[in-house]
């Protein structure tokens, strides 16, 4: 998860004051996202699990938990 603006090809949700956006071919392969936030920080979990390459954050486990 980063701070970025939508471009053409995102997806964008509201959910009340805040705005999603999430590319619309990662959003096909990972199906509905359910973003939550613990003490322990952000968690990302989705319908279909991607492999944990690729990843940015470097903290993340296997559950796709960040912090």
């Amino acid at each position: 998860m980063a701070l970025d603006e939508p471009n053409d090809d995102d997806t964008v949700f509201n959910e009340k004051e805040f705005t999603f956006c999430i590319n619309t071919g990662l959003l096909a392969q990972t199906g509905a996202v359910k973003i939550d936030l613990s003490y322990m920080g952000f968690s990302v979990e989705s319908a279909n699990p991607m492999s944990s390459g690729g990843s940015s954050c470097g903290g993340c486990s296997s559950a796709g938990n960040c912090g």
